[in-house]
């Protein structure tokens, strides 16, 4: 096909596929227009302002295992197996918040380090009403921060949509089509790591890629505006930006190579090159562990240890740490009880942790008790919303949190934990 001839007849359905975001590096971008996709350049001060950074714990995380009681016989009883003991824990027993209540799990030592600093909230207890034990089910209900509407949009597309309604106000990283960042009117960037987004014009020919684009740009910039045109318009600024952002990155903080270092690398990298994104959605899988889970459960949790204490080094590094909330969730927590695979099955509620200069820190919630330990799943007492909308209200400044979550809670106390 000799394109040439269709270079008169505007941008077609083969030239857009042609000139595409790569599709290993990109799994969404919005419809913007050109003055919506600009963000400031690399190099110039780093635009004031709050953000989120959340990180999903995939599969179900056993919070039992993770943030350990100390002083309820029930914890072992339940778990002979897999209850952990002092040796396997960590103290947070000093700091402005030292507690002898719970030890962090001996793979965490940088969030006990940081709890015992006063930058790391405990949340107990945490779930919706009438929990559901499906993956599938859980992980909508708290993608969509809905419990009785199955398919309505996600809590992030609906802030985003009115508070930060930019292609980049909030970016999904590894994280496919999250079904947190479908919104009416919003369709935030969702990009599998920044080192691969980049615009590809043709690649048959690699060796005057850039003069190819700015012919590109050149041609585009000619046509009458459409969803494709304005569409490729702004993956052509954003690749450019992006790739900025990588290639002027700096730091004196050596990242780990675990996966969630390394996405959490690349949330350093948008920080420190002045993007407007107020949030930030990121995930770490492998939480759902039914069987030989003590290995298993070390190993994640070194890894969600490692990429929290990179990322938390470098924004410290930045001068941003004040500016920062790091949220830790998973769709429920595990039984109370150990199975007999060695391994724990899906339950209930669990914790949230958040960290960050913002936060304040300690334990918030309801307290554990040996009573809740006996039954076979924990209660909540604290709807995980209602942790949201504190974060949206207090750091991020939205005046009604119920425009982003608007049913109404079964458990409307929320804990204070954002200073």
């Amino acid at each position: 096909m000799n394109t040439s001839k269709n270079q008169s007849a505007g941008v077609t359905r083969r030239d857009a596929i042609r000139f595409t975001l790569s599709a290993l590096g990109v799994a969404a971008l919005g419809p913007v227009d050109r003055a919506a996709a600009a963000v400031a350049p690399v190099g110039s001060p780093r635009r004031s302002g709050k953000f989120v950074v959340v990180v999903e714990l995939d599969g179900g995380n056993d919070w039992l295992n993770t943030v350990v009681p100390q002083g309820l016989s029930n914890y072992a009883v339940q778990r002979p197996t897999l209850a952990l003991g002092s040796g396997a824990t960590l103290p947070i027993d000093t700091g402005p918040y030292g507690t002898s209540a719970f030890r962090l799990h001996s793979e965490l030592g940088s969030l006990a380090q940081m709890y015992r600093d006063g930058d790391v909230a405990i949340v107990q207890k945490v779930g919706y009403q009438r929990a559901n034990k499906s993956h599938d089910t859980s992980r909508k209900i708290w993608a969509q921060g809905l419990r009785d509407t199955p398919n309505g949009n996600g809590w992030v597309g609906r802030y985003a949509a009115q508070y930060a309604p930019t292609t980049l106000g909030a970016v999904s990283i590894a994280c496919g089509r999250h079904r947190a960042f479908v919104g009416a009117g919003s369709d935030p960037l969702s990009v599998g790591s920044l080192s691969r987004f980049r615009f590809d014009n043709d690649s048959r020919y690699s060796n005057n890629h850039a003069h190819r684009l700015e012919v590109l740009r050149d041609i585009l910039d000619a046509r009458t505006a459409s969803p494709a045109r304005d569409a490729l318009l702004t993956g052509h600024a954003l690749a450019g930006q992006i790739r900025d952002a990588v290639d002027n990155y700096t730091s004196t903080v050596t990242y780990r190579t675990g996966p969630l270092s390394q996405r959490l690398l690349d949330v350093a990298r948008m920080v420190q090159a002045g993007f407007e994104t107020r949030v930030y959605y990121t995930r770490l899988g492998g939480f759902d562990t039914h069987g030989a889970q003590l290995s298993r459960h070390a190993g994640l949790l070194q890894d969600l240890d490692e990429g929290l204490a990179d990322l938390a080094n470098d924004l410290k590094a930045m001068g941003v740490w004040s500016d920062t909330v790091i949220v830790v969730m998973s769709e429920f927590g595990r039984r109370n009880f150990e199975n007999g695979s060695s391994g724990t099955d899906h339950g209930e509620a669990g914790n949230m942790i958040l960290l960050g200069g913002a936060v304040r820190g300690g334990l918030h919630g309801p307290a554990l008790t040996n009573a809740d330990l006996d039954a076979s799943n924990l209660a909540y007492g604290v709807d995980f919303r209602g942790i949201y909308g504190r974060v949206l209200e207090a750091h991020l400044g939205v005046a009604d949190p119920t425009t982003v979550f608007a049913e109404e809670l079964a458990i409307a106390s929320q804990p204070d934990v954002i200073l």
